[in-house]
């Protein structure tokens, strides 16, 4: 994770590295490649891809983690790669593939700059300041770069799941625009994911108020497991859902002129 910082420093700082993509304290607890959450939201972007498709991949995926969603995205050829951003890693950079996948602490303005693609997929809620952390990636891209961004939804479901994973925050779908365009993105589309969830999420979380901070994410029998990945793949297909969700997702273009405002 990657909180920007003043004009007079760099906008890719790891000033906050409690924080990351496909959190690294829930990796620790299920698998991400049989998940039916991480399979969902992993279907989720290969459609928006497929919608809204780039000629070449060049993708940064800003607070990575584990690098789950860019390995289920990318198949970097000649003239792509992908850079999976994340100060919790180890070394400073690896390097594979020939240099078409890099794990990195710190972003280079050079990669931004020539990224086709950024993801910001559960980050924002982790930051103090989102839209200063969204401006710093936007205003180092080029003009058309695709911008995909999943956060939580509703702090009607905050509970010590957030606490576990030290969110600030979570949003509506016009806070989550409004962070977009503050930032300087066009946005292009959004909507609530895992609506047909929502209801036992939201009885779930009122009655454990008062546990310890924990992860709800847990492994489970492989019939439910099965069952819930393709009752979301049906809900996903649908064109859009304005109305409620676990988690809010936009889909943005970085603008010819890029304009921040607050």
């Amino acid at each position: 994770m990657h909180c920007a910082g003043s004009q007079a420093k760099t906008h890719f700082d790891p000033l906050f590295p409690e924080a990351s993509t496909v959190d690294l304290k829930e990796v620790s607890l299920v698998d991400p490649d049989q998940h039916w959450y991480y399979q969902s939201k992993l279907s989720v972007l290969r459609r928006a891809l497929r919608r809204w498709p780039v000629s070449h991949l060049r993708l940064v995926d800003v607070g990575a983690g584990s690098g789950f969603l860019a390995r289920g995205l990318a198949r970097p050829g000649a003239d792509e790669y992908v850079v999976c951003v994340d100060p919790n890693y180890s070394e400073d950079s690896r390097i594979e593939d020939n240099g078409r996948w890099r794990y990195v602490r710190s972003a280079d303005p050079e990669s931004v700059r020539n990224a086709t693609v950024l993801l910001f997929i559960d980050v924002l809620e982790h930051v103090p300041d989102d839209t200063d952390l969204l401006a710093g990636y936007v205003s180092q891209a080029a003009p058309g770069t695709l911008v995909l961004i999943t956060v939580p939804a509703f702090m009607s479901l905050w509970s010590s799941h957030d606490v576990f994973l030290e969110h600030y925050r979570r949003y509506r779908l016009p806070e989550l625009k409004l962070v977009a365009e503050r930032s300087g993105l066009t946005v292009l589309h959004q909507r609530y994911l895992f609506a047909t969830i929502f209801p036992a999420v939201w009885v779930i979380r009122r009655l454990r108020r008062s546990r310890v901070a924990a992860s709800d994410l847990d492994s489970i029998p492989r019939p439910i497991n099965f069952a819930l990945k393709v009752l979301l793949g049906l809900e996903h297909r649908l064109p859009w859902n304005r109305l409620f969700g676990v988690s809010a997702f936009l889909v943005a273009r970085v603008p010819d002129q890029v304009v921040p405002t607050r």
